[in-house]
Formats: structure tokens, C-alpha cells, sequence
């Protein structure tokens, strides 16, 4: 029986790759920002900006770190490749884990099974398929392809796992130093109402020390 690609752990990691946390549809034309975050260059155009002294910026919707865009827009942020990459490597085991078993799927040029899977091409063919219209192109055995690109994907999202564990210390790490950063500047108003509050008590009383002294003045020259 033919396999779901939903049905697959690692069909669903690598979907889960490369979907985007905006539109979460997969990735179309995908830009990296300063923060390591990619997304959908439609979805960056989209993006509410802010704009300082006629520059203008936009949020990383996943770590909210401003980022300037450049003169030329959302396009002229650097490409996604790894992202390009594995959506590759996605749509071909999608095709090789929807195939039903080699036996019940039959080649409808030559009727015989189909039991290979044609990496030129990136089709399932037959072994008539492989000396007459693959004749020359790179092939192997569907269940020896498949492997292949699990292996292929595991080590492709190796390194995009190893980034995302760097990335989630370095979100926590400023997430950390934000509260500490929050609390000494409440501190520091803290101590500017204390402050405040002692001088006008300060000049409060000096307004009264003042105060009786002109009216003892004034009494003494009406005396005279």
C-alpha cells in the first residue's frame, strides 16, 4: 500500500522546516534576516515598517529584533538556500514515499514494475524506462533512493537544528538581560522619585524657615 507523506517523521521535521511561521504555507522565495530568521519575501513586504529619520525598519515576527530594509525592499535580503534546498530534497521523498509497493504499480509505457527512481529526471521508472528513454541518467532502486535522501535530510538539518539550539540561547540569554535591564531601570526611578521627593521636603521646609522669618521682620518694623 502506498505510504501518506504524513505518515512519515521525517517528512513531517522536514515539513515543519519549511513552513513559514507567517503564512505557515512553505516557504516561497525565502530571505534570511540579520537574526537568522527566514521567512517569505511576500511575507516580509508585508510587514508593518516603522520608519526614523526617513529609514525604515520592520520586526522579525518570530524574535522581534528590528531590522533596517534596505533601499531595494525584502528582496535584497540575503537568499534562503538551505531552505531552497531542502524543499528540494522535500518534494523528492514526497514523490518516493506516496509510490505504492513495486508490485502494484506498473510503468504504463511498458507495463513492467516500477522499481526505480530516476534522480535525473526525478521520476520512478522501469527497468525498460532505464536502457531506453533514462539510457545514461543517474538512477537507483526506489527503496535505496529513499534512504539516500533520509540520510541527505538528517544531514542537511543537522546544522539547521545546531542553529536553532544557538538561536533559542541567544533569545533566552536577551530575554534575560532585558528583565535585568527592566529592573535596574525601575530601580533607577525608584531612587529618582526618593530623590525628588527629599528636595521639594527640602525646600518645603526652607520655604517656611522663610516664611516665618519675612513675617518676624514684617512684626518687628510694625512694633517700631
Amino acid at each position: 500500500m502506498a505510504t501518506k507523506p504524513s505518515s512519515s517523521p521525517g517528512l513531517l521535521k522536514l515539513k515543519e522546516q519549511l513552513t513559514c511561521p507567517v503564512c505557515l504555507d512553505h516557504y516561497t522565495n525565502p530571505k534570511t534576516l540579520p537574526c537568522h530568521h527566514s521567512f517569505c519575501e511576500h511575507c516580509l513586504e508585508g510587514l508593518p515598517l516603522d520608519e526614523k529619520n526617513e529609514t525604515y525598519y520592520l520586526s522579525c515576527p518570530t524574535c522581534r529584533h528590528c531590522t533596517e530594509l534596505p533601499e531595494e525592499g525584502a528582496g535584497a535580503f540575503p537568499v534562503a538556500f538551505h531552505l531552497n534546498n531542502l524543499k528540494e530534497i522535500y518534494s523528492t521523498m514526497e514523490k518516493t514515499a506516496t509510490l505504492p509497493n513495486p508490485q502494484e504499480a506498473t510503468c504504463s509505457d511498458h507495463g513492467k514494475p516500477l522499481e526505480l527512481f530516476c534522480e535525473t529526471c526525478n521520476t520512478v521508472i522501469c527497468v525498460s524506462c532505464s536502457v531506453r528513454n533514462h539510457k545514461h541518467h543517474e538512477y537507483d532502486l526506489i527503496t535505496d533512493s529513499y534512504s539516500k535522501h533520509c540520510q541527505k535530510l538528517r544531514e542537511c538539518l543537522l546544522p539547521v537544528e545546531r542553529k536553532k539550539e544557538a538561536l533559542k540561547k541567544v533569545l533566552s540569554a536577551l530575554a534575560e538581560r532585558e528583565g535585568e535591564i527592566r529592573e535596574r531601570g525601575e530601580g533607577v526611578l525608584e531612587e529618582i522619585h526618593e530623590m525628588v521627593d527629599e528636595m521639594i521636603a527640602v525646600l518645603r521646609e526652607s520655604e517656611r524657615k522663610l516664611a516665618e522669618q519675612a513675617k518676624r521682620v514684617t512684626d518687628d518694623k510694625l512694633k517700631v
